[in-house]
């Protein structure tokens, strides 16, 4: 992972967005699945709580000065790339982190830059950072997706996945806020699809991914059964399938 605030990410991150921003590391969501508590950065990067890249300074204020410079440096290739994608190394809407990432998201969509959240939260929206995003006037450029597994049990700390959906419901068709769905990991297939029927009127997208760094607990053909559910429920263009999902079904 870069030291920077604002970077390109490589490998399977690069499948989500094209330039992202990490300004913590570690997360209080507690996820049993998380990618970052495995390899030899564990420690750091899958921390129980997030705290502040020491490359960023010793403040939110420091890092908020640097991602104001890198912003300046990389809006006009973020620009032509698409959005800058908060956040692979935390949760942008920790209570813990929530006020910084939003201030640098509001300043992006200020600059211009499209920006796309990914959160595991929805006890968000009653907070005040959040409310000033909202008040941006500029929500055109946000996008605001969540992780859904079906899965509470696996994500102690996190919000219920049905808040997260009711959540998904408000911001989508109370306040025009364009909503995505990352179903990544697919732990139970049939739960999957459960998250995907329960939100298929009010996300624009899904980004559908299947487990990692192990042995999925189900077979290429459950997959492709199950991708040929979701198929016949939504269309292609508001579907990406993750490389590994479509590598998997070829075995």
């Amino acid at each position: 992972m870069s030291n920077k605030a604002i970077y390109k990410p490589q490998g399977k991150a690069g499948e989500y967005s094209e330039w992202a921003c990490n300004l913590y590391r570690g997360c209080s969501n507690g996820c049993a699945y998380c990618y970052l508590k495995r390899g030899v950065m564990s420690g750091v990067l899958g921390a129980s709580s997030p705290t502040l890249k020491k490359s960023l300074g010793a403040s939110a204020d420091d890092a908020y000065d640097v991602f104001l410079k890198e912003l300046g440096q990389h809006k006009a290739n973020v620009g032509v790339d698409g959005n800058l994608f908060f956040t692979f190394t935390s949760d942008p809407c920790l209570p813990e982190t929530i006020e910084l990432n939003m201030m640098c998201v509001s300043k992006a969509i200020d600059e211009g830059v499209g920006v796309v959240m990914l959160t595991k939260r929805a006890d968000f929206l009653e907070h005040q950072a959040f409310k000033n995003l909202l008040g941006n006037g500029n929500i055109g450029k946000l996008s605001i997706g969540f992780t859904l597994t079906g899965r509470d049990d696996l994500e102690p700390n996190a919000s219920p996945n049905q808040e997260r959906i009711d959540t998904m419901r408000i911001l989508h068709e109370e306040f025009g806020v364009k909503t995505w769905a990352s179903i990544e990991p697919i732990i139970d297939l049939g739960l999957s699809r459960q998250m995907i029927q329960q939100t298929e009127s009010f996300c624009d997208y899904y980004k559908i991914g299947i487990v990692s760094g192990r042995e999925p607990p189900y077979t290429p053909n459950d997959v492709r059964g199950f991708y040929n559910d979701v198929r016949s429920m939504i269309p292609d263009e508001r579907l990406y399938w993750k490389k590994s999902l479509i590598e998997y079904m070829k075995h």
